[in-house]
């Protein structure tokens, strides 16, 4: 019971957001071509500054990879599940970008890292450990599988030379420098350091409002109407990325005999609803950036059943 009300405190305080967001726009005060800005402000500047933050203060351990590599391979097979799905509900190019991306990536930083604070509010050190475990296992994959998805199937105006690329300018984005340099900065850098220090400062003032700019993306492309045609297909897309992403994290945690925090850990992530990078992914290449809003929208309200589900039948509770 805990664990069910503290999954519906944190996701109505989401939700109510993201409904905010749109009443907002109902009556004027935003507009939808804002949600590019909003992108573009994640993708170039919030979005870094977090993984920059986080990879810089963790403290790498064996078994963080170990929980990477399950979040990676179950979000590798809920791609190609969403790939599937696309493929029997013949959705169009752009939006079969917004399936794939919505079953395949899960909100582990906007939902997971406060509801594991909610739940463990005595152990600051567990939140930092499920920042640096979300970060590895899910920002890799994001910021070059999906964006190969988003950029393949939203940018089909675009000849091959420029696909390559295009693709292959994450290589150089902000995401993937601030990557690489967190990693490299979690090793040498002193955050003693007084110069280091006011950097790490400022960093976390620009990180904390990567959670609000996500839902007010979300928000600003969420059209309610037509709903009724998507139900089969927001069904499938949840199943995916609520039930079986965990399940395919689960029994190969418990066989490495990994510690009961970290399979925890773990099985909350894996069960979280879907990213609203997918949404801010699809934006920025061409894709279907309305249905991704739609799909996270939904996959958030059912996650309030879902994980209180997958922490009973993982015997976590």
């Amino acid at each position: 019971m805990e664990i069910q009300l503290r999954a519906l405190t944190t996701v109505a305080v989401l939700l109510l957001l993201i409904f905010g967001v749109i009443w907002f726009k109902h009556i004027g005060l935003l507009k939808e071509e804002y949600g590019r800005m909003c992108s573009t402000l994640i993708t170039k500047v919030t979005l870094p500054a977090v993984i920059l933050l986080t990879l810089t203060h963790a403290d790498f351990k064996w078994d963080y990879g170990k929980m990477s590599i399950l979040l990676m391979a179950a979000s590798f097979v809920c791609l190609g599940l969403g790939w599937l799905i696309a493929r029997i509900f013949r959705i169009n190019g752009p939006g079969t970008a917004a399936v794939i991306l919505t079953a395949g990536f899960s909100s582990s930083s906007v939902l997971g890292v406060p509801l594991i604070g909610e739940l463990y509010p005595d152990s600051k050190q567990l939140v930092v450990d499920t920042v640096v475990i979300s970060t590895l296992g899910m920002a890799p994959l994001i910021i070059t599988v999906g964006t190969m998805i988003a950029l393949y199937y939203g940018a089909h105006e675009l000849s091959p030379k420029q696909r390559r690329r295009e693709t292959l300018a994450y290589f150089r984005s902000p995401i993937f420098v601030a990557l690489v340099l967190g990693i490299v900065l979690g090793s040498l850098t002193e955050h003693e350091n007084s110069f280091v220090h006011s950097i790490l400062d400022g960093l976390r003032v620009v990180s904390a409002g990567n959670t609000m700019m996500m839902l007010l993306t979300v928000g600003l492309f969420m059209q309610l109407q037509d709903f009724k045609g998507i139900v089969g297909l927001a069904i499938c897309i949840g199943f995916v990325n609520l039930i079986v992403m965990p399940l395919l994290t689960m029994p190969p945690a418990h066989a490495m005999n990994l510690e009961h925090w970290e399979i925890e850990v773990l099985a909350l992530e894996s069960a979280m609803p879907a990213g609203a990078i997918s949404v801010v992914l699809c934006d920025a290449y061409g894709a279907d950036a309305r249905l991704a809003a739609k799909l996270v929208l939904v996959t958030i309200a059912a996650s309030v059943f879902t994980i209180p589900f997958i922490f009973l039948i993982s015997g976590l509770l």
